[in-house]
């Protein structure tokens, strides 16, 4: 009975659900499309009695705005599943994909734990029909913002110099209405066109180690090789056999020569089409993981952590405008560190002339370090 279960006052804030008619006050608290409350597990809210309130014991947050900011007084989470870095100074726990520990304060939880399920390992309904597909797709709405935008578009021009690569997204776009816009059962839909393909192109749009998003499980889901660009440890979980990963390729170049023989090969193409997609001992059922994170978090009720407020970081720099007085900020020189070892990631993968453009950009950040010391 309702009456039985524990209250829980909750609000979320900061979070995007292509939702641009709604009022920034109102936080989007419901997704528009399940009708559920986002980021809390089903069993959770099915447990507690959560309720929507203006004075909320516990405020979820992600990284599209700084709502939470306004609101004090309660336990604030942070859950992303963008490349931004949790700010203990800001939140009291976090839930995000970096391989850190902070405490009991910090669950790990990578988008694509979202989308793998165990069905995607029954291989049984596929025949070398499949081998017989259209060629690649390439989805994408976005070609400048992160190195991967930019080189996912590289390398399906290369691809086209080859054969034709369907793009029914806005990028290079020879299609369309051939899928369904963001807004709707996107996901779905996504699956549903790249069945059609032997390849498909599925780059994140930024590299950090632990960053690996849908793209990857659901070119799985859809029985096509996913070509994968991002996450330098995919392959913790993910089955290198599975996929073209071009984290082992020294070029783009190499990259749409190993396509080109697999194309050309259907038993080659097939042996990597039938291999599961994650790695033996891969545990599926990692909601529980969540629930347990929530579940005790609630128990503990409305008691905050000590916190010094301050200017929330990503991997990729600031979020929200560099204000005047921020270099002198302690954390800079921490942001620092992270942006080096990002850029020292990014000059040694990267492919041709932006090899040296991270090149430069790493010299700068350990010259401002040492100026910072």
């Amino acid at each position: 009975m309702m009456a039985n279960k524990k209250t829980i006052k909750v609000n979320f804030t900061d979070i995007y659900y292509k939702q641009p008619d709604e009022p920034v006050t109102k936080f989007w608290a419901v997704d528009s499309i399940t009708n559920q409350l986002p980021f809390i597990p089903q069993n959770i809210q099915d447990k507690y009695n959560i309720e929507i309130s203006e004075e909320p014991d516990f405020l979820i947050y992600s990284v599209f705005g700084h709502g939470y900011e306004k609101i004090d007084n309660c336990v604030k989470i942070f859950y992303t599943g963008e490349v931004v870095v949790p700010n203990f100074n800001n939140c009291d726990y976090a839930i995000g994909y970096d391989n850190i520990t902070f405490d009991g304060r910090y669950l790990k939880y990578p988008y694509y734990y979202n989308f793998l399920k165990e069905s995607m390992l029954d291989k049984s309904h596929i025949d070398i029909s499949y081998a017989k597909r259209k060629f690649c797709n390439f989805i994408a709405s976005n070609d400048s913002c992160g190195e991967g935008a930019v080189l996912r578009k590289e390398l399906c021009q290369k691809l086209m110099e080859y054969k034709r690569v369907d793009c029914p997204g806005k990028v290079l776009n020879n299609m369309q209405n051939a899928i369904k816009p963001i807004d709707s059962d996107w996901a779905n839909e996504k699956m549903k066109f790249q069945k059609n393909y032997k390849f498909s192109i599925a780059f994140e749009n930024c590299m950090s180690i632990g960053y690996t998003t849908e793209k990857l499980p659901l070119s799985f889901e859809a029985n096509t090789i996913p070509i994968y660009w991002g996450n330098p440890e995919v392959i913790r979980d993910f089955n290198p056999k599975a996929f073209i990963n071009c984290n082992d390729y020294n070029s783009l170049d190499e990259v749409v020569q190993r396509v080109i023989e697999l194309d050309n090969n259907d038993e080659e193409y097939m042996k990597m089409l039938m291999e599961p997609c994650v790695n033996p001992g891969y545990t599926f059922d990692k909601e529980k993981l969540l629930e347990d994170f929530y579940d005790r978090i609630f128990e503990k009720g409305n008691k905050p952590f000590n916190k010094l407020p301050l200017p929330a970081f990503n991997k990729c720099g600031y979020v929200g405008t560099l204000e005047e007085g921020q270099l002198n900020n302690p954390k800079y020189k921490d942001f620092l560190e992270i942006e080096k070892f990002r850029l020292k990631i990014m000059k040694n993968i990267t492919f041709g002339k932006k090899r040296k453009k991270y090149q430069d950009k790493y010299q700068i950040c350990k010259k401002q370090l040492k100026n910072l010391t």
